[in-house]
């Protein structure tokens, strides 16, 4: 991996090489300084708002995200009330299901193998990969996520009182898999298309995983046990149905989306690239 300030590392090993020689002459110049007070709160406060407010693909992609992979810390507040009220789950059994995402999250590979292929099919034709091309994994992770709540939601009580707790604690390996490809994917689909600002771009991203991973499960209990175990995740696989649309639009319109970002076309150009032809550009701002 690049570093994304070379200049940090030169420094260090000067300091390294100064101290086992006892010669202190060594210097180095650049103008890679540390920036301003004011450089700093534009490009960490002002920026990440502004991206998250005027770009769609910003704003779609960081929203997708972050609630999806909030959405994994609602469970364990939400397991009580679908398997212990339900099935007759000890707490320990509720929270041993929690394992079963962690199954999914295994297969998060297949999707790398699809990657591999498009990678090294755009290496023999010489031809640079675009964004849009690695976005495989979000796109078969969307119905994916769509498909596990809705099972998810029609085989508990009590809407259902004779199947067995297995189907539902099966789907959820679904829900781990899908989790990990939105959090990866999205997150490296603005670093590609925002190079040398990825860091910008993925601050909405975080601040929201961080601020929604805190604050949901702090209801989801009592949503659970408000509108019922059903009709709690009837929402969640709605909003998750939803995604698909997005994923279709990303698949169809993304490349036309993307080309028609004067910020993406702006920081490509800094990198002296064209965001048209598609080349991956390593970020100055934080790889």
């Amino acid at each position: 991996m690049k570093e994304s300030r070379p200049s940090s590392i030169i420094r260090r090993e000067i300091r390294k090489t100064a101290l086992a020689s006892g010669f202190d002459g060594l210097y180095f110049e650049s103008i890679d300084n540390v920036p301003s007070f004011g450089a700093f709160c534009e490009t960490s406060l002002v920026l990440p708002v502004r991206l998250f407010c005027t770009e769609p693909i910003v704003f779609l992609t960081s929203t997708m995200a972050a609630t999806v992979c909030a959405i994994i810390y609602v469970f364990p507040e939400a397991f009580p009330v679908v398997f212990a009220d339900t099935f007759g789950f000890t707490p320990r059994q509720c929270s041993l299901v929690n394992l079963s995402i962690s199954v999914g999250v295994l297969f998060t590979f297949l999707p790398r193998l699809y990657d591999i292929r498009v990678s090294n099919a755009c290496r023999r034709n010489n031809i640079a990969a675009q964004p849009e091309d690695k976005l495989f994994g979000f796109l078969v992770a969307a119905p994916v996520l769509a498909i596990a709540f809705w099972v998810f939601s029609l085989t508990i009580p009590p809407l259902v009182t004779n199947l067995t707790p297995w189907i539902p604690i099966a789907s959820l390996a679904l829900v781990g898999f899908s989790v990990v490809e939105f959090d990866t994917v999205l997150a490296g689909y603005l670093t590609d298309t925002y190079t040398s600002h990825a860091a910008s771009a993925n601050a909405s991203l975080s601040f929201l995983r961080a601020v929604l991973s805190g604050v949901l499960p702090l209801f989801g209990h009592r949503v659970f046990v408000g509108l019922g175990p059903n009709h709690a995740m009837f929402v969640l696989a709605g909003l998750a149905t939803v995604y698909c649309g997005v994923a279709v639009l990303f698949a169809r319109y993304g490349k036309r989306i993307r080309l028609r970002s004067k910020f993406a076309q702006h920081t490509a150009a800094l990198e002296g690239k064209s965001v048209g032809d598609g080349e991956m550009v390593g970020g100055k701002e934080g790889r």
